[in-house]
C-alpha cells in the first residue's frame, strides 16, 4: 500500500509521534512518502541546519521524507504564522497531488492542511487526524467571539475539512463528542489514543533520579510536581494558593516543583516571590532524554486544564505521567471522560471546584496515605500499558488505511 503522509513539520527531536507513526506504517510493508515543511520551532540551530540541508531523506527502508516550502522560521505574530501556514499548505498540496497513492494521512497542524485533504479526496481517501480542535482552541486562547469575522471564516474552513475528508480520527472521547456536536456523522469519527514509548518512559526511583541532585531537592519531602508548558490556562494561581495555604499551616515537608517554560513563567516567578513561598521552586524545561526523570519526580503529578479544554485537546503528558507510574492530580472538568477514567480506575484524583481548599484536601489525603500513592502509581502504569501502547495504537491507523484501499478496490 502506498501512503502519502502530510504533516506540517517532521523532526524526530520534536515530533516523535508522527515520526514513529510513519516508521511503524513503513515497517508493515507500506511505502510511505512524507510531505512536510522545514522544522524550525523548539529545535537547536544545528538540528535546524541539518534539516535545511536535507530536503529529501530516507528515514527507513520504506519511509521517504520530502521537505517543501520556506526554510525560514514561522514568525511570532498570529497573522504572520497563519500566512506562512497557508503558504506551506499550498506547497504540500502542490507536491502531493502529483503522487500516485492509495491512501492519504493528514495531521491537523498546521490547521489548513485539512483543506488540502479535502481536495485530495479526488485522488485517494483521506484520514484527517484532529490532534486539537481548531478553531475552538484559538477561540478559547484568544477569547474570541463567534461573531468575529475571522472566526466565521475559520468555522467555514472547519466545516469543509470535516465534510470533505473521508475519515476523522481524534485522540479522546471528549474531542470526538465535540466534533459530532458540530454536525459530523458519528460513524465518520473515530478515536485513537496517542501513545507513549513505554520502554523509554517509566518510573525512576528517587535514589536514581538525577533531577533531585541537579535541582538540589530533598528526597524526603512530599513533592507535587508540574512539568510542561507554563502558560495562561493551567490554573497556576490556584496551585500557588494551595501552596501558600500548606505553608501557612506548617506543612514544611510538602514542596511544589514546576519544570518548564512559557508565557506565564515570569509572572509565576513574581507571584512566588510576592507570596514569599519557600515551598515552591521553578526549573527550566529539561532535555527529552530526562522525560522519565521529570515525570517520576513528584509523589503527585499535576495536569491542569481550564474549564472546557478537555473537549478541545488532551495533553500528551497524561499518558507520560501514567507511564512513569505516578498518580495524576487533575484540575479539569470532572464530567469529562478522561477525568472519570482517572477517578474510577484509581489512577489519581481530579477536582473541578476551583478553590484552594479542595486542592489542599486532595494533596493532604495522599500525603497522609503514602500506600495509596504507591497503589495509584502502579494502577497508572498498568493503565498506560493497556491504553498507550505504541504498537497497538499505530496498528489501528494501519487498519483504517487498509480498509480505505479495500473499499476503493471494491468500488
Amino acid at each position: 500500500m502506498n501512503i502519502t503522509f502530510l504533516v506540517g513539520h517532521l523532526a524526530k527531536e520534536r515530533h516523535s509521534l508522527m515520526y514513529e507513526l510513519a516508521l511503524d506504517l513503513g515497517s508493515k510493508g507500506n511505502t510511505v512518502t512524507v510531505i512536510t515543511g522545514y522544522p524550525s520551532r523548539r529545535i537547536s540551530k544545528d538540528v535546524q541546519k541539518y534539516y535545511q540541508n536535507h530536503p529529501t531523506e530516507q528515514i527507513s527502508k520504506n519511509v521517504r521524507v520530502v521537505r517543501v516550502g520556506s526554510k525560514r522560521g514561522e514568525g511570532n505574530s498570529l497573522l504572520i504564522r497563519m500566512i506562512k501556514y497557508l503558504a506551506l499548505t499550498i506547497h504540500i498540496y502542490n507536491h502531493s497531488k502529483k503522487l500516485e497513492t492509495d491512501a492519504i494521512y493528514i495531521y491537523s497542524t498546521p490547521p489548513f492542511l485539512g483543506l488540502a485533504g479535502a481536495r485530495l479526496t479526488k485522488i485517494a481517501p483521506t484520514l484527517y487526524n484532529a490532534q486539537d480542535l481548531f478553531p475552538d482552541s484559538l477561540i478559547k486562547i484568544k477569547n474570541l467571539s463567534e461573531r468575529n469575522l475571522l472566526v466565521k471564516l475559520l468555522r467555514k474552513l472547519e466545516e469543509k475539512i470535516y465534510k470533505k475528508n473521508t475519515k476523522i480520527i481524534t485522540i479522546s472521547e471528549d474531542m470526538k463528542k465535540t466534533i459530532i456536536e458540530s454536525g459530523v456523522p458519528a460513524d465518520k469519527v473515530g478515536v485513537i489514543h496517542n501513545w507513549v514509548d513505554l520502554d523509554k518512559v517509566k518510573n525512576i526511583p528517587r535514589s536514581e533520579n538525577i533531577l533531585f541532585d541537579k535541582f538540589k531537592l530533598d528526597k524526603e519531602k512530599f513533592i507535587i510536581s508540574y512539568a510542561g508548558d507554563i502558560g495562561l490556562f493551567q490554573n497556576f494561581d490556584l496551585i500557588l494558593k494551595a501552596a501558600e495555604k500548606l505553608q501557612e499551616d506548617g506543612f514544611h515537608d510538602i514542596e511544589f516543583v514546576f519544570i518548564g517554560n512559557g508565557s506565564y513563567q515570569e509572572e509565576l516567578l513574581k507571584q512566588i516571590s510576592s507570596r514569599k513561598l519557600t515551598n515552591t521552586k521553578v526549573f527550566p524545561l529539561q532535555p527529552i532524554e530526562y522525560i522519565s526523570h521529570a515525570y517520576s519526580l513528584g509523589d503527585l503529578e499535576i495536569v491542569s486544564l481550564e474549564k472546557g479544554m478537555t473537549r478541545l485537546a488532551l495533553p500528551s503528558k497524561i499518558g507520560q505521567i501514567m507511564a512513569a507510574g505516578r498518580p495524576v492530580l487533575g484540575i479539569m472538568d470532572t464530567d469529562s471522560v478522561i477525568a472519570k477514567e482517572i477517578n474510577e480506575k484509581k489512577i489519581g484524583e481530579v477536582i473541578n471546584k476551583l478553590d484552594k481548599q479542595s486542592l489542599v484536601d486532595v494533596i493532604l489525603f495522599f500525603y497522609n496515605n503514602q500506600e495509596i500513592v504507591k497503589e495509584y502509581g502502579n494502577n497508572a502504569r498498568e493503565y498506560a500499558l493497556k491504553n498507550y501502547n505504541r504498537a497497538i495504537q499505530t496498528n489501528k491507523y494501519n487498519k483504517i488505511l487498509k480498509e480505505f484501499v479495500k473499499e476503493k478496490d471494491e468500488n
